[in-house]
């Protein structure tokens, strides 16, 4: 009988670990748009990279260590791509990625969202990401998020009434 309730407690355990196992991100695009005085100027980054461990059934242990690098970003113009890449914003020469990693993973009605620290360049803040998970046919999860970020709270120039403080941020990543 204790055998029969030890291999069933085992099998449990197992079972936990297997649902949750960490999975890299295959492939994702990063897209942001900024309000200035000539319209919208729309940019990529390269995809993230990185790691995620999630379940939609078991959303409280979710967990996303994600990174995009800084000095990948493209907005079709050349001279504002090299001013952006300087020591004035990203400054991507000493802060190469910027970085989440959750803190907390929670299921708030049909979307999902993630607190933890959001870094660029040397500043670091809570941030809680809203998100919408779908499991593909594959096996795979794709998992989108728009946020908004004011680009002065981690020093990514100036106050400038040519250039809107907000950047809104269009993350898509497929998990597997």
């Amino acid at each position: 009988m204790r055998f029969l309730l030890t291999s069933c407690i085992l099998f449990v355990a197992l079972a936990g670990q297997v649902s949750a196992q960490t999975s890299k991100i295959v492939s994702g695009s990063t897209k942001f748009s900024v309000k200035f005085i000539l319209g919208t100027c729309n940019g990529t980054f390269d995809a993230p990279r990185g790691e995620a461990v999630f379940n939609e059934k078991n959303p409280e242990n979710a967990s996303f260590d994600v990174k995009i690098a800084a000095s990948t970003f493209k907005t079709n113009n050349n001279s504002r791509d090299k001013d952006l890449k300087s020591d004035k914003y990203f400054w991507v020469e000493k802060y190469p990625d910027i970085h989440f990693k959750s803190s907390k993973v929670e299921k708030k009605g049909d979307k999902y969202q993630a607190t933890g620290t959001l870094t660029m360049r040397d500043v670091s803040k809570t941030v809680t990401l809203p998100f919408d998970a779908k499991k593909n046919a594959d096996g795979t999860y794709s998992l989108t998020s728009t946020f908004d970020v004011n680009r002065l709270d981690y020093k990514i120039g100036e106050k400038d009434w040519k250039l809107k403080d907000v950047v809104t941020v269009n993350l898509q990543a497929t998990i597997k």
